[in-house]
């Protein structure tokens, strides 16, 4: 009897280690607001985005609220912590606090797991977990620092497009993943022209280094119309498109309604001839005429609304 125990708990492992969607689904517990702690049950959408993660170095998600992404990003931290030695997962979001909770996701998981699959912790506090296999997972705030630290193996960047000078963060993160680390980026839109939106774009267009992935409020089995029109009473039409719709235009603040503003680009704008630069954004209409003389006029304000005013060429 002992010796079969044993071999199913060794099957078992073998099965874990290899697909963490069966890690999950079979082994992990989740707080629920309502129902406490529940197993961690995968809808088809989350089971995907878990495959994305496991086959994909770079991700960007592009997210609608409410839909586990997050538990998600800290069960996919738990598989690598435990199937892995020296796995270093830096956590970084907004406030020291919403850090804080992906790593208490993934200490919530740890403790309930069954004695043979749980690890041995050397640390374990509100802001990082370290077993002794020497792979670990710490949270921090946002800043430029914050991802000049040892080399990292994942990089979660959670609500990326409302970090501050995230530009300076993934920047100084370039030598820390240098080594083959990998980053996963989540988030709710937060306007246009910001460093989520800029590389949720590159990435949709087969530009860059992410993997695009858009989750829609639609792709949740157990929601349907009626819950997302309650959204815009909740939330206002601004803020639901923010939260459910995946929308960069009618999220954020701009001078001008976003709506507006696409309306007029879909009756007068046309595409431009080609996208030059490292990130794209010089657009070129028509090409110069050398015999003519022109003016670079730049107009660019960026305050604490965030409003931005493009550089103009006048012939």
């Amino acid at each position: 009897m002992a010796t079969q125990i044993k071999e199913v708990i060794k099957q078992e492992y073998i099965k874990s280690a290899k697909d963490p969607v069966y890690f999950l689904k079979k082994y992990c517990m989740i707080q629920h607001p309502i129902k406490g702690k529940i197993p961690f049950s995968l809808y088809d959408f989350q089971e995907k985005t878990i495959q994305e993660f496991n086959k994909e170095r770079f991700n960007i998600i592009l997210k609608a609220r409410q839909l586990g992404i997050s538990t998600l990003t800290a069960g996919y931290s738990l598989w690598l912590m435990t199937f892995h030695q020296d796995k270093n997962i830096l956590v970084i979001a907004t406030k020291q606090d919403t850090a804080k909770n992906l790593v208490t996701k993934v200490r919530v998981m740890h403790a309930n797991l069954p004695s043979w699959l749980k690890q041995k912790c050397t640390e374990d506090n509100k802001l990082s977990l370290r077993y002794v296999n020497g792979s670990q997972i710490k949270a921090s705030a946002s800043g430029p620092e914050a991802a000049r630290s040892e080399a990292l193996s994942l990089l979660v960047l959670d609500e990326a497009a409302f970090i501050d000078k995230i530009d300076e963060i993934w920047t100084a993160s370039q030598q820390t993943l240098t080594t083959g680390g990998s980053c996963i980026a989540l988030s709710t839109p937060n306007g246009v022209g910001n460093w989520f939106h800029q590389t949720w774009v590159q990435a949709e267009e087969g530009r860059g280094l992410f993997n695009d992935i858009k989750l829609h409020w639609t792709v949740h089995p157990d929601r349907h119309q009626e819950w997302r029109d309650e959204q815009d009473e909740l939330l206002g039409i601004q803020g639901a498109a923010q939260e459910c719709d995946c929308d960069f235009i009618t999220s954020g603040t701009t001078v001008i309604d976003g709506v507006v503003l696409e309306n007029c680009r879909k009756k007068y704008g046309k595409d431009p001839l080609e996208k030059r630069g490292i990130d794209g954004n010089i657009w070129i209409w028509e090409p110069p005429n050398y015999t003519r003389d022109y003016i670079v006029y730049n107009l660019y304000i960026q305050h604490h609304l965030k409003y931005t005013f493009p550089l103009f060429i006048l012939q």
